[in-house]
């Protein structure tokens, strides 16, 4: 088996007894449950487990990025990471070192997390201290191994020589020569010396090639007024540095830097720094001396700050190409080959400039895949995935970046507040993104109004209506279940689904049968051309404009709101009693307000209705009122004919 698989217990005894079953329950939970297993030969009988209490348990991934304390990082890093789409989309020309600056944003947000770390860790209480410092090992290696594949998958390197890159690097990760050198030098007093540290960081910034700064250290030793010293100081001062803008060939610069080794060993073989044992060794160590390079193998730095040491006084002009096999070198001559670590195999396929091994190791790094899907994302756009491809990898860079970003965004759609963060690398997926999104997007779960309108705009930006649907009828019921008609009304409006809003609308006006009250009457004033969405919201919206009409006694026009919906065909069966039983105070109103025509169409609409068994009581009181406005309606309009004839 496995010695990294994990073992859970289930603290339940039907679950032991009987067997269990998981399903998904979202992104990363599982819900784990008893259940017998079954099969097609099993005889039907009784089972032996019930009745009995069932439970599910539900089991959750630990993720680390859903610490309180490191989702600022996840939000930081999602703006640079749309920065970084929204420039290669932007056709700029020198896209390469807008990238750099990107890279290096990511970084400081590294940084900046790991000064978090170390703050909350000094507050921690212990059980949670140990956590926090797992952390910080965590987003050091990371930061770490960003920085180098920073400098040799995206930096644009003139002529490749790299170790003016390297140094840098050693120096941002190892500072504490140089915090003991400023605190050495602070003082400005000679007799550094009597400092335990003041060799120790001599030799210590000479292995990082801050060259100046030894001189300045030496400058403060007591006895930096004697020719050894002075000679020392004198020689290193002359000592030739390596510089692309300098405005000499790398051959031109390699016979000046043997000239100078040269002239040093003889100095050297002249035992003139050999009154001082640690000022002979910061010598020999500066002219390469294999014996002296072999004494500080025992020194507690890592192979790869001993690896830069060793190429600024061997090999200057090293090139990135050749870094791995100097690399490796390195190793086998620390013995470090038997205790690497996880860091140094991810540091030692950088150097020897192999991506897929790079992106294979990071992989394995307990950050849930934050790190491997913004660099394989900023190394994609930095054209370094592109010749990746061969019969043995078999990888293309695309399809790789999308697999990382497409893992990371379903991740974080598994949490309660980062589901945006995760639907923004989600978007970036051209091949399977937008199929994840319309299965993930209606799987979060529901838990207030105010998120669910949120998951609305996200699926209106993407053109999802079916979804938008979904999460609207799962809504609507639920305000239909607890009486909320208005509520309900609202959301099927934004379903945009005819069928459900009348389904809603019969609902108002059915309560409106038994009480005689038109619930939400400032949601149907302000219906408007939205009540176009269904025949039934239809009919409901012009009722209420009758009733509207009626309460603020403007009889003619709620005549003739009533007569149209009695002559359309939007009323429903069980509402005809209703508004013909509706009709009667307008016909027997002391003002005529329904004319001639009008009446006809009602004593049409009627005799259609007739059988129906709820008119039964009302239709002769309807007919008489019916007769008596016709009679009012015909004499009125004789006398308004014989008016203007």
């Amino acid at each position: 088996m496995d010695a990294t698989l994990k073992t859970f217990i289930i603290p339940n005894e039907l679950c032991r007894r009987a067997g269990i079953v998981g399903t998904w329950v979202r992104v990363n939970e599982l819900g784990v449950f008893p259940s017998q297993h079954i099969k097609t030969t099993n005889s039907d009988s009784v089972s032996l487990y019930g009745p009995s209490d069932a439970s599910v348990f539900n089991v959750r991934q630990q993720v680390v990025l859903f610490e309180p304390i490191l989702r600022k990082l996840v939000n930081e890093a999602n703006g640079i990471f749309l920065s970084v789409q929204e420039l290669m989309g932007s056709n700029v020309p020198d896209y390469k070192s807008e990238l750099l600056k990107l890279s290096r944003q990511y970084r400081s947000i590294i940084r900046a997390c790991l000064e978090n770390l170390q703050e909350e860790t000094v507050r921690a209480k212990a059980t949670y201290k140990e956590e926090l410092q797992n952390y910080i090992t965590i987003f050091y290696s990371v930061e770490c191994i960003w920085h180098l594949c920073e400098i040799l998958f995206v930096e644009n390197i003139p002529g490749g020589i790299v170790l003016p890159h390297l140094l840098e690097w050693v120096r941002f990760h190892f500072p504490k020569y140089e915090r003991n050198a400023a605190s050495l030098l602070r003082e400005d007093v000679i007799g550094a010396e009597l400092q335990p540290c003041y060799w120790e960081t001599v030799i210590g910034s000479l292995m990082q090639g801050r060259i100046e700064l030894v001189q300045a250290l030496l400058e403060v030793h007591s006895s930096a007024d004697g020719k050894p010293f002075q000679l020392a100081i004198q020689t290193l001062r002359t000592m030739p540095l390596y510089n692309i803008y300098g405005g000499i060939s790398v051959s031109e610069f390699n016979l000046k830097w043997k000239h100078w080794v040269l002239d040093t060993q003889s100095k050297i073989e002249a035992k003139m720094f050999s009154s001082e044992r640690h000022l002979n060794l910061v010598m020999r160590l500066a002219v390469g001396d294999e014996v002296a390079w072999g004494e500080m193998q025992t020194h507690r730095e890592p192979w790869y700050a001993f690896l830069a040491a060793s190429l600024f006084f061997k090999e200057p002009t090293v090139k990135a190409f050749e870094l791995g096999q100097f690399a490796r070198q390195c190793i086998a001559k620390v013995g470090g080959a038997v205790k690497m670590r996880h860091l140094d195999q991810v540091l030692l396929a950088s150097m020897e400039l192999d991506i897929i091994q790079v992106i294979k190791e990071i992989q394995q790094m307990s950050e849930n895949g934050w790190f491997v899907s913004h660099l394989v994302d900023l190394l994609y756009h930095a054209g370094r995935l592109e010749g990746l491809y061969s019969d043995e990898t078999k990888v293309i860079g695309s399809r790789l970046r999308e697999s990382f970003l497409l893992d990371y965004g379903t991740l974080l759609m598994g949490h309660h507040s980062l589901w945006q963060v995760g639907l923004n690398y989600l978007d970036h997926c051209p091949t399977e993104g937008l199929s994840t999104i319309e299965l993930l997007l209606p799987a979060l779960p529901l838990k207030s109004e105010a998120r669910t309108q949120k998951i609305i705009r996200e699926a209106h930006k993407r053109d999802m209506p079916q979804i938008v649907q979904s999460i609207c009828k799962v809504h609507t019921m639920d305000s239909i279940s607890k009486g909320r008609l208005g509520n309900a009304l609202t959301w099927g409006l934004k379903s945009q689904d005819g069928g459900f809003t009348s389904l809603i609308a019969d609902k108002f006006l059915r309560k409106y049968k038994e009480t005689g009250v038109l619930l939400n009457e400032d949601l149907l004033d302000n219906l408007g051309s939205s009540m176009l969405i269904s025949d039934r919201l239809i009919f409901l919206g012009k009722y209420f404009e009758f009733h509207k009409e009626y309460r603020l006694k403007n009889y003619k026009e709620a005549a003739n709101i009533l007569i149209s919906l009695l002559a359309s065909k939007l009323t429903p069966r069980y509402f005809w009693d209703t508004l013909l039983c509706d009709a009667i105070n307008l016909l027997e109103n002391n003002v005529m307000v329904i004319s001639s025509t009008d009446t006809y169409t009602l004593l049409h609409s009627l005799e259609e209705k007739c059988e129906l068994p709820e008119l039964k009581d009302k239709i002769d009181l309807i007919r008489l009122g019916a007769a008596r406005n016709l009679s009012r309606a015909l004499l009125y309009e004789m006398q308004l004919d014989k008016k203007y004839t």
